[in-house]
């Protein structure tokens, strides 16, 4: 029995991951009387002198907007209560860092973020904020009007999600509190410091701030001039340089000391990141992104892994407290194991046929053998259908990822074959990485696929096992002076035992190659079949951009002109570009300028798309920003 471990209300403390004036941050389980319901992120506001009546005012807001607001980068399944008296907040766990740790270390180890990420994480944060801002309470937008990277998580795939919605009134009013004006100075507003009050504009400026930190290497000076110094000439960490002009021209504003000068909202300031994203110089996708948190992360990932694999299978029994209007849990349910994997699906099965030949024995009068044995076999297959339809879901989005992961990598080695230019520091480190990934993106969908088999061999079983006859042992007629007595045996027969595994037609259990093979036709779609994309029910999505490489006569030129070039691709079931044409042209010719953003478009990948949920061909656009008035 795992020892050491402290209970928390229904919680389970695993392991603390940071300690700050809110208060600490632990890895938790969630317990049911059966082992963990979930695994969460749990932020205890445990902190000395905090406030916690003002907070816990704040939780009814917190509950309703936690059920309402859903989106990508906001944390799922968020929850409000106190526990020992001390007031929390917990989310679905996933694997990452939290932001204001990860800068710490980025600072510490002298590791910069490349303006890509900084500006990719930015643009993730704001929309975040937008979704809020797309929900009304009391007839207000929702803003989050605390926003510091203390609550915000940065995961180990590249995604940043925010928590903390609808606290921010309880937070703001522990100002005052040990440590939380150091805390929270570098990031709030100068109007939010000083009344208390969030607003949007607020949430502009916080978002400023740790765009701002993401960039410099470290947080906004606390005295005003020094910080009106930093802004209008923001550096770049590691004595780089200045931050390009684009991108300071919109930390300016975003930071603008009045809330007037501001983005009226984190909706306007995604635009313009947007626009600095996916129309100027830079290149962010979320793969270099995870890959970023991979290289600073790496033994910390391995060593969370393990420890959550076996995290998840703790005896939670000895720690475990029924609620109090609970009734005693039936001996079968207090022996069933902590975990609901497809490995005791078997021990599931035999358990129900030994209650029903239990039930066959003893019964005076009932349905029929035949209707019991229907019963049983509806039970069993309802869960095993609903095991194999998870897995499913799990290996498609895994051979996802590993599709993602093959095509990056392939790009890298395509340029390391054709020997034209070789493959820098930086990029032979990628090259690595990216193999290393792939490997155990690999190693996981085998994984999968092996179990995806078991469940689907436990379903041939299960659907022959009615077909056994369980043996009743027959009545014996005993002769008495007074009566005739029919005694039924009381020795219990044998229990069943699992039936022997018969080898399973290929229609009722396929076996998963590791290989993705060509997916059948499904309504008359095949994979690969060219559609119209008005005809598809998803369009392509971009997963991998090259800009283009102008010619030196281009460069050269003097025409001092900017314009779109929109590009016209076919994009296969596999997300490699088939076909490009210009659909729009750079208004001088002559250039090569039409030409290098061609090429460009055929490097580029994407998510295929897809129609009945088989990946088909079809057509999409792909635009470059050309300035020649630099």
């Amino acid at each position: 029995m795992a020892q050491g471990y402290a209970t928390f209300g229904d919680f389970l403390l695993l392991k603390k991951r940071s300690e700050d004036a809110l208060g600490s941050l632990w890895r938790a389980g969630e317990m049911e009387a059966t082992g963990f319901k979930r695994i969460v992120w749990l932020r205890r506001f445990d902190q000395s002198g905090f406030d916690r009546q003002a907070l816990a005012a704040e939780f009814p807001l917190a509950e309703e907007i936690g059920k309402t607001l859903k989106a990508t980068n906001v944390v799922s399944g968020a929850a409000v209560g106190r526990a020992d008296g001390i007031p929390y907040l917990a989310w679905d766990y996933f694997p990452g860092q939290p932001l204001d740790q990860l800068l710490s270390r980025v600072q510490q180890e002298q590791f910069p973020v490349a303006i890509d990420n900084c500006l990719l994480i930015a643009e993730k944060l704001a929309a975040a904020l937008s979704a809020a801002l797309a929900l009304e309470h009391e007839g207000e937008p929702v803003i989050h009007g605390f926003l510091v990277p203390h609550v915000v998580m940065l995961s180990n795939d590249g995604e940043a999600r925010v928590a903390g919605f609808g606290l921010a009134r309880g937070l703001l009013a522990n100002l005052d509190r040990v440590g939380m004006q150091e805390l929270a100075a570098p990031y709030l507003a100068p109007e939010v410091l000083a009344t208390g009050h969030p607003s949007r504009r607020g949430d502009v400026y916080s978002l400023g701030a740790i765009l701002y930190q993401l960039l410099a290497g470290q947080p906004l000076p606390a005295d005003p001039q020094a910080r009106a110094q930093a802004v209008a000439q923001p550096q770049l960490a590691l004595d780089e340089g200045p931050v390009p002009d684009d991108v300071a021209t919109v930390l300016r504003k975003a930071l603008a000391t009045r809330p007037e000068d501001r983005y009226s909202s984190a909706v306007d300031f995604k635009r313009d990141l947007e626009k600095l994203l996916y129309g100027g110089a830079y290149s962010p996708t979320t793969f270099n992104l995870a890959l970023f948190m991979d290289r600073l992360y790496r033994q910390e990932i391995e060593d969370e892994d393990r420890e959550l694999q076996r995290e998840k299978t703790l005896d939670v029994t000895p720690y475990y407290r029924p609620p109090k209007a609970a009734s005693a849990p039936a001996p079968a349910a207090a022996a069933a194991p902590a975990t609901r994997t497809g490995l005791y699906v078997a021990i599931g099965l035999v358990l129900i046929l030994a209650v029903v030949v239990g039930f066959l024995l003893t019964r005076p009068k009932g349905p029929s053998e035949e209707e019991t044995r229907k019963q049983v076999q509806a039970m069993v297959a309802e869960e095993l259908t609903r095991r194999e339809q998870a897995l499913r879901e799990e290996l498609e989005r895994s051979r996802q990822e590993t599709e993602t992961l093959k095509q990056q990598l392939a790009e890298i080695q395509k340029k390391a074959a054709t020997g034209v230019q070789k493959l820098s520091p930086e990029e032979q480190k990628r090259l690595e990485e990216a193999q290393r990934l792939l490997a155990q993106r690999e190693e996981e969908q085998r994984r999968k696929e092996a179990e995806l088999v078991r469940v689907q061999q436990e379903k041939a079983r299960a659907a022959v096992a009615p077909a056994v006859s369980i043996p009743t042992p027959a009545p014996t007629v005993v002769p008495t002076a007074t009566a005739v007595v029919v005694e039924v045996p009381t020795t219990p027969p044998q229990a069943p035992t699992p039936l022997p595994s018969p080898t399973p037609e290929p229609t009722r259990a396929p076996a998963v190659a590791p290989a993705p093979t060509p997916a059948p036709a499904v309504a008359g779609v095949q994979e690969n079949q060219f559609f119209e994309p008005s005809e598809v029910d998803t369009l392509p999505e971009k997963i991998l951009e090259t800009k283009p490489e102008l010619p030196l006569a281009a460069m050269r030129a003097r025409v001092n002109q900017r314009a779109t070039v929109i590009v016209k691709v076919v994009v296969n079931a596999k997300g490699v570009v088939e076909d490009a044409e210009i659909l729009r042209g750079f208004p001088v010719g002559g250039l090569g300028i039409d030409e290098a953003c061609i090429a460009a478009a055929k490097k580029h990948r994407f998510r295929p798309a897809t129609k009945n949920g088989v990946r088909v061909k079809t057509t999409a656009t792909v635009t470059f920003l050309v300035d020649l008035t630099k």
